[in-house]
């Protein structure tokens, strides 16, 4: 009965949790420490509200919004915690069926889900159901350290090593934000057990195995502990999570890292030359992705990846390698990008070295010409080990091909590999090779390692075959453990050529090429849409221009493109090509587009629109014709003008459009895809917004006390400020164009036009002018002759609430005498990257 009670104590806690989290999660509440959101850094502070309207003078009279933060909050700290079942391994007879008496190690991942440092209690206690016990006999760590029979252990460095947790338990160090520990529980096989008999592990106590719930004290709970951090303690308490395993005897317990590379070409440039072929540059992009489910259909259980035994500036470590190969006929050209937790190492160890065993430094050799391998390791003090269902994105490396001569064809082959262990089982590695979407090398020996049809990767191992290859250019090859070469085959273009930009510019050229020339538009923005809010803005349409510079009549195929960096358009975005009477619709996957729909009309007849859309008989040398494209961004897009100091939600930089590229060819192999001899792409770049408005504050002495010693409050920031009576309060709101500026020549950009900028003190959030604490007077008054514009602009000033009456720049202690509200209108237009200032002054009384 006590323990139905406990249940049901737990069950009310848990919708407790549930109005909880409803609560951290909606809209505006009266907290005293306002929670945002668990993405949120702790003690960031966010500023809320200015207007502004403005216009782009290529589409007038169709105002746009934007919308900035007055008010400020301090972000709070949030606690969170989840614990998954990574795997279960038999530690008597690995790779062999359950039987009495053996060892089975049950492996979790407690990750930290809240948005500060925290540390866990784990403790040496695990709940077991069916014929076994919590007991038996861990192996040693890479460092020798064997554990006390039937202590659970714990690792912070991805299963490197491994410490006992004492009988009581233990408190972590402080674990950062998506950091993660591992926990192994070793449990014996009783004498007696039968096939088919279940045995349980559950590490943690939630009902359901529910996690980040807040904790209801028991006996083997796995819960959070604050870190003290200035931030303060969490506002949502204490935290717990728990996770079941569970195999069957006489079934075989096979844990495996699923680990997939992935692998595309996601730039080319012939340098402005189309011969020699000695100075194309090739970008490659590499995703790390660990399955969440068993994808080989095999009876594995996914487990996260850890790191295996490699050798970096002379230390042996134990990481997790990412590695690249550099194709023969190239060089790298430039220093490779990693993704945040993740290192950057270079090896010049000759490439009939395996990967693993190759000498690896994380500084870039003298000349980058005598790199070998590009790899990429994780930073331990941030990512220990890859969980299960996480990709990792953003691994970045360009190569120059000074070894292709001659007119071409020259086929550039390459081929990526990661290489790692199982979480919990430091002593089986696991591979994958690039070019098909399944794990492919987890085999007993892992013995495979490819070598590309040139020789370009690893001499000692298995050839690809030549036509073994991921045609597309989006890892789908056939999933062959050897993995599947990307190839890039170089020539020089034939005499059919042909150019494809903005309306009337086809020759336009781009920040590094006439292949990203580009046209910005912008969606309209409503009114009161706050920074970190997402829209499902209305298509916008494009009018691009193809130009046929090739000796004979051509027919022109129009397809769209993902973008260089294939993140950058959302998931779900629909690319409508149209040309006269035809139209055909592509929608994006976040990798490619695929055809959905085409229709047209044709001597007034209805007709079914061909993929790719086609420009017949556009004429030699210059003929000309204009097609459109409609950009129709997905329900969920962000504000363009997102930045880290704006929004409640907001996390990373957006600041940024949204490119659409639409690659023009001349299909000369009928293949209806664009990887012919004569390509053009030109990019449409749909903005969420681009006027950017930006609010800060600082603190001046005016007629009150000096600032305390050490104060920040003097200096501009978004930050939240303290003031004493007489102290005067100065806003700074920053309005910036963040739309791209020309650059090449013939591109279409953003100006923004017909400015104006509002600030209603009783308003929209905004309480300034208003009399809060309830003394007959308004909290803070104008300081007269302090609002200014850093550049040409007429200012007006409102008084009333709301302030609507037309007034001067007079001073007061009640709404009618004071100013309740500015609008700064802006002379003339502020061009692409240019930002100005808009400030005044208020009085605390």
């Amino acid at each position: 009965m006590l323990k139905q009670n406990k249940f049901v104590n737990k069950q009310h806690h848990c919708y407790q949790s549930l109005v909880a989290a409803a609560l951290l999660t909606g809209s505006f509440f009266q907290f005293v420490a306002p929670v945002l959101a668990e993405g949120t850094t702790a003690g960031t502070s966010i500023s809320n509200t200015a207007t502004a309207t403005y216009e782009d003078p290529n589409a007038p009279g169709s105002p746009i919004n934007s919308t900035s933060n007055t008010v400020t909050v301090t972000v709070a700290e949030v606690a969170g915690i989840t614990v998954t079942g990574s795997g279960i391994a038999n530690q008597t007879t690995p790779g062999g069926s359950t039987k009495p008496g053996d060892t089975l190690v049950y492996t979790y991942t407690v990750t930290n889900v809240g948005n500060d440092l925290t540390k866990f209690q784990i403790p040496n206690l695990a709940t077991t159901t069916g014929p076994a016990t919590v007991s038996g006999v861990l192996p040693p760590d890479k460092n020798g350290v064997t554990p006390s029979n039937g202590n659970l252990q714990y690792s912070t460095d991805g299963g490197a090593t491994w410490t006992n947790i004492p009988a009581g338990g233990l408190t972590t160090g402080a674990i950062p934000v998506n950091g993660t520990v591992l926990v192994r529980v070793p449990v014996t096989v009783q004498p007696g057990a039968q096939t088919g008999d279940t045995i349980t592990v559950r590490l943690g106590q939630t009902p359901g195995d529910a996690q980040n719930q807040p904790r209801i004290a028991d006996g083997g709970d796995v819960y959070t502990v604050d870190n003290n951090n200035p931030a303060g303690a969490p506002v949502n308490g204490v935290r717990e999570a728990s996770a079941t395993q569970q195999i069957q005897v006489g079934n075989i317990a096979t844990t495996r890292a699923l680990a997939t590379i992935l692998k595309t070409k996601t730039a080319y440039d012939n340098a402005g030359t189309s011969s020699p072929l000695t100075d194309d540059l090739l970008t490659y992009g590499l995703s790390l992705r660990v399955e969440l489910n068993d994808v080989t259909n095999t009876g594995v259980t996914p487990a996260a990846l850890a790191g295996t035994n490699i050798n970096v500036d002379g230390t042996p470590v134990t990481r997790i390698l990412v590695s690249d190969a550099i194709p023969a006929n190239t060089v790298l050209n430039s220093t490779p990008i990693a993704p945040t937790g993740w290192r950057v190492v270079y090896s010049t160890t000759p490439t009939t070295t395996n990967a693993e065993a190759a000498q690896w430094s994380t500084t870039a050799p003298g000349s980058l010409s005598s790199v070998t391998r590009v790899g990429f390791i994780n930073d331990p003090n941030l990512v220990t080990s890859v969980a299960t269902g996480t990709t990792v994105n953003g691994f970045t490396i360009q190569v120059k091909t000074t070894g292709a001569t001659g007119n071409g064809p020259v086929n550039i082959y390459n081929i990526a590999q990661v290489t790692g262990t199982t979480a919990g089982d430091p002593t089986t590695k696991i591979y994958d090779n690039s070019g098909d979407q399944n794990p492919g090398n987890f085999n007993s020996t892992n013995s495979t390692f490819p070598t590309t049809p040139d020789g370009g990767f690893v001499p000692n191992g298995t050839v690809v075959p030549a036509n073994q290859t991921d045609a597309g250019n989006n890892n789908t090859g056939t999933n062959s453990p050897t993995g599947n070469v990307n190839v890039t085959t170089l020539s020089v273009p034939n005499a059919t050529s042909l150019l494809n930009g903005p309306n009337g510019v086809p020759n336009a050229v781009g920040p590094t090429s006439n292949n990203d020339d580009f046209t910005n538009k912008s969606a309209l923005i409503p009114p009161n849409v706050a920074p970190g809010s997402t829209v499902d803005p209305a298509g916008v349409s494009f009018t691009n221009t193809v130009q046929n510079t090739g000796t004979s009549v051509a027919n022109i195929s129009l397809i769209p493109t993902p973008p260089a960096t294939a993140s950058d358009l959302p998931v779900g975005t629909v690319v409508t090509i149209s040309y006269q009477g035809l139209s055909a619709a592509y929608t994006y996957n976040g990798t490619q587009f695929t055809f959905t729909t085409g229709t047209g009309v044709v001597g007034g007849n209805p007709i079914s629109a061909t993929n790719p859309l086609r420009i017949d008989g556009v004429a030699a040398n210059g003929g000309t014709a204009n097609y459109g494209v409609s950009v129709d961004l997905p329900p969920g897009t962000p504000l363009s003008t997102d930045s880290t100091a704006q929004g409640a939600t907001v996390t990373t930089t957006i600041e940024r459009g949204f490119p659409a590229p639409v690659t023009a060819f001349i299909d000369s192999n009928s293949n209806g895809l664009a990887d012919d001899a004569a390509t053009n792409i030109t990019i449409d770049r749909v903005y969420t917004g681009f006027l950017q408005l930006l609010k800060e504050s600082r603190v001046l002495q005016g007629t009150g006390p000096a600032l305390p010693a050490g104060s920040t409050d003097g200096t501009f920031s978004t930050t939240s400020k303290k003031p004493a009576p007489g102290n005067i309060i100065e806003y700074r709101i920053t309005y910036k164009n963040i739309s791209s500026p020309q650059v090449g020549s013939g591109n279409i950009i953003l100006s923004a036009d017909k400015i104006v900028i509002t600030e209603d003190g009783t308003q929209g959030g905004s309480n300034w002018a208003l009399d809060n604490n309830n003394d007959s007077q308004i909290d803070t008054s104008n300081i007269v002759g302090s609002a200014k514009d850093s550049g040409a602009s007429t200012i007006q000033f409102f008084n009333g609430n709301p302030g609507t009456n037309s007034g001067n720049d007079q001073t007061g202690t009640t709404v009618n005498t004071d100013v309740t509200k500015y609008v700064n209108t802006v002379t003339g237009q502020v061009g692409p990257a240019v930002q100005r200032t808009f400030i005044f002054q208020r009085k605390v009384n």
